[in-house]
Order: C-alpha cells, then sequence, then structure tokens
C-alpha cells in the first residue's frame, strides 16, 4: 500500500473513530471523573470534588448491600436451573418426533423483548385475575401477592428469568451436541454404553467449553438485569427485587439525581464484572490444564 493510498485509507476511517470516540470513550472518561465529586441535579449546584467520597459510601450503603445480596441469589438460584434445564431440553430433543416444531417454539420467549417479556408476567402474576393464582387455588393454595412480599417478588423474578433465557441455553448447547463425532457415540452403543455414560464420557467433554462460555455470559447479563425489574416489580417491594443497574438508575435518573454516586456505583459494578469474568475464565484455564 502505497502512502497516497495509506492516507485515504486513514481519512475515510477518521470520522468513524471520532464517532466511537464520541459515544463511548469520552463519556466513560466522564463518568469517571464525575465519580469523584458531588454531582446531584437536583441542588442546583455547581459539581465539586469529593475525593473517594462517592466509593466510600457505596460500600456502607444498605441499599447496595440488599442488591448484592438479591444479584447473588439470582447467581447462585436461576443460572444453575437454566444450565440444567436447558442441556436437559438439548439433550433428549434430540430425534424426537416434530424436533424442528418444538425447537422454534423453545426459542420463542429468548426473541421476545425483555419489556414485552415483562408485561406478560406481570399480567399472569396479578394477584386478582393472574392465570398463575388462578391455577395455585385449584390445589387449594391461597392468593399470592407476588410482587407485594418480598420472598415471592424475588422468587418471580427467578420464574421469569429462567423462563426467557433457558432458550438461549439450549440453543448453544443443542448446536454444541451437532459437533459430536456421531461414530463415538455409535461405538459407545455397541459397547452398552447407556445414555448417562455416553452423556459423561463423550458429549460433556465437547461441550465443557460451552459451559464455561455460557455462565460467563449469563453472569455479566444478570449483573445488568434491568427490563424486567422495571416492567414488573420496579426494584420491590423496598430493595427486594434490586439489581445493580437498577439501583443505579434509580440513585442517578429516577429518584436520586446523585449523578456523582451513580457514577461511582457504574464504575465498581465494571470492576465486579471484570473481577468475576477473570475468575471464571482463569478457573477454566486451571481446570483444563489439570486435565492435560
Amino acid at each position: 500500500m502505497d502512502k497516497g493510498t495509506r492516507r485515504t485509507a486513514i481519512f475515510m476511517v477518521m470520522p468513524l473513530v471520532f464517532v466511537f470516540l464520541l459515544l463511548t470513550i469520552f463519556p466513560f472518561i466522564y463518568m469517571i471523573v464525575i465519580s469523584f465529586m458531588h454531582y446531584n441535579l437536583a441542588e442546583w449546584k455547581a459539581p465539586y470534588f469529593v475525593g473517594l467520597e462517592n466509593y466510600v459510601k457505596a460500600f456502607r450503603d444498605e441499599g447496595v448491600h440488599s442488591t448484592l445480596e438479591f444479584t447473588f441469589l439470582l447467581v447462585l438460584l436461576a443460572l444453575p436451573i437454566e444450565i440444567i434445564l436447558g442441556g436437559f431440553i438439548a439433550l433428549f430433543i434430540q430425534n424426537l418426533v416434530g424436533e424442528k416444531v418444538v425447537r422454534s417454539s423453545l426459542l420463542l420467549p429468548m426473541m421476545i423483548p425483555a419489556v414485552v417479556v415483562g408485561v406478560i408476567w406481570k399480567m399472569l402474576f396479578n394477584y386478582e385475575y393472574g392465570p398463575v393464582n388462578y391455577l395455585l387455588s385449584l390445589f387449594g393454595v391461597n392468593k399470592i401477592a407476588w410482587f407485594g412480599d418480598p420472598f415471592f417478588a424475588r422468587i418471580a423474578v427467578v420464574i421469569m428469568d429462567v423462563w426467557q433465557w433457558t432458550p438461549f441455553i439450549f440453543l448453544v448447547l443443542y448446536a454444541g451436541l451437532q459437533t459430536v463425532p456421531t461414530d463415538l457415540i455409535e461405538a459407545a452403543k455397541v459397547d452398552g454404553g447407556n445414555r448417562w455414560v455416553i452423556f459423561k464420557y463423550i458429549e460433556f467433554p465437547f461441550l465443557r467449553p460451552l459451559f464455561w462460555i455460557l455462565i460467563i455470559l449469563r453472569l455479566i447479563d444478570i449483573l445488568r438485569m434491568f427490563d424486567i425489574v422495571y416492567m414488573t416489580s420496579f426494584g420491590g417491594p423496598g430493595y427486594a427485587t434490586h439489581t445493580l443497574s437498577f439501583y443505579i438508575y434509580k440513585v442517578g435518573i429516577s429518584f436520586g439525581w446523585d449523578v456523582g454516586y451513580a457514577s461511582a456505583l457504574s464504575i465498581l459494578l465494571l470492576i465486579l464484572v471484570t473481577i468475576l469474568t477473570n475468575i471464571l475464565i482463569r478457573t477454566m484455564r486451571l481446570w483444563e490444564y489439570l486435565e492435560l
């Protein structure tokens, strides 16, 4: 490539680079700067430097503690259910009569926007006329205020998350199963291997990297969950169903207007995601190393 062509290419790329910097890098740097300042839009005052005060406040904030508790509940409860359920469906849907129809139907929840999912489930969990309470009443269970009780509100969010994201787990694992050599499976069947033996010694080794990738992706998605909570419980009752992203929204936009504190929480969320992701990646590599 001669100098003229290179100069022309750079000239044509520069507008895109400028737009990228304008929309991503500069706002991110601005957020970092604001996180060290007291900047509340409701006070009509110019922002001023407060150092690490916003970060110290985050570690003492009971709202943050409750939010982290619920977030890790989702990670420890919803994520394993999604992995197990998605894997189970992916394994047993193969060679099923009407497999294509069933597969397409299972993907519908994943294709519905999260806002629409929230509206649908809010109607399903409605205290007075919701189908969920009606079905429970057939078994003699009293009506449940799903979004009025902290325990049931959290269970409702877990159910909604599992319903929406299990199809994603299924899709990835189903695609992974198609890469398993059929001759290995046939050989195992000839040798008398049952379904569990085939999965444990043949299919699972092929799927293991996908499991790690799914765990990382879903962990990141749970940490930034916002839509469903906003459309159903609105984080309530109290802080029961606050996620980190929703709490940042309430602090910085909805109620608090404390942009400085919300910026600090956003930075901490980014750090948390980075740390957890790196831990999972290192664990995955260590696991692979020990098996070599």
